[in-house]
C-alpha cells in the first residue's frame, strides 16, 4: 500500500504508459503511412502475419468425460471415513483453534484497513466452515446410506460439454480487416491521423513532466 502512495512511483508509471503510447503511435503513423502509399504490399504483409489461432484444439483433452463412479463406489467407505475425519479435523481447527491474528500477520494482510482485512479473513473462515459441514455430511451418508449416494450421483454426474459455445467464438470475425482491405487508402489517412494526435498528446504529456 505504501508503494501506491508514493508519488515517484506515479510518476514513473505515467511516463512508462505515455512511452508506450508514443511507441504505438508512431508505429500507427508507419501503418497508415504504408496504406496510403503502397497499400498492397502492405496489406500483403498484414496477410502474412494475421494468422488464427483456433483454441479447440488444445482444449480438447478437457472435453473428454473422465468416469471416477466405479473407483467411488469401490472405495466408498474409505472415502467416508477420510470426508468425515478430516472435515471434523478443519471444523475443530477453524472453530476452536482460529487465530485471527496470526493469520492476518502471516498473510500481510495488516498493511490493509482492519475493516477490509477481517472481512476477507471472517468471509474466507465462514466459506471454509460451510465446506468442511458439506464434507462431513457426504461423508455420513457414503458410510450409511451408499445407495442414496450413488441415486443423488446419478442424477447429477451428467457431463456438459462446451465444445458448441467454443464453436461459435472461435469463428473469425474480421469486418475492420474486410473494411482496411476495400478501403486501405482511406483506412491509412484515419489511422496515421489518429496515430498522429496520439503521439503529440503523449509527447506533450512527456514534456510536461520535466
Amino acid at each position: 500500500m505504501q508503494l501506491l502512495d508514493n508519488l515517484v512511483f506515479w510518476q514513473w508509471f505515467i511516463h512508462v504508459w505515455v512511452v508506450i503510447f508514443v511507441v504505438g503511435g508512431l508505429a500507427g503513423i508507419a501503418v497508415g503511412a504504408g496504406l496510403i502509399m503502397n497499400s498492397a504490399r502492405t496489406l500483403a504483409f498484414f496477410n502474412t502475419i494475421n494468422r488464427w489461432t483456433s483454441l479447440r484444439g488444445a482444449a480438447k483433452p478437457f472435453e473428454v468425460p473422465r468416469d471416477t463412479t466405479r473407483i467411488v463406489r469401490k472405495y466408498m467407505r474409505v472415502l467416508a471415513g477420510i470426508f468425515v475425519v478430516g472435515g471434523a479435523y478443519s471444523l475443530y481447527a477453524l472453530v476452536g483453534q482460529f487465530n485471527a491474528e496470526a493469520i492476518i500477520f502471516s498473510l500481510k494482510l495488516n498493511k490493509m484497513h482492519p475493516l477490509i482485512s477481517s472481512l476477507i479473513l471472517d468471509g474466507a473462515r465462514w466459506i471454509l466452515i460451510a465446506g468442511n459441514l458439506v464434507a462431513v455430511a457426504v461423508g455420513i451418508m457414503m458410510a450409511f446410506f451408499p445407495a442414496k449416494v450413488i441415486a443423488v450421483e446419478g442424477r447429477g454426474g451428467r457431463w456438459f460439454s462446451d465444445e458448441a459455445i467454443m464453436e461459435k467464438g472461435d469463428k473469425m470475425h474480421t469486418p475492420i480487416d474486410t473494411w482496411v482491405t476495400a478501403s486501405p487508402r482511406a483506412a491509412g489517412w484515419i489511422i496515421a491521423f489518429g496515430s498522429v494526435v496520439v503521439v503529440v498528446s503523449a509527447a506533450f504529456m512527456l514534456l510536461s513532466q520535466r
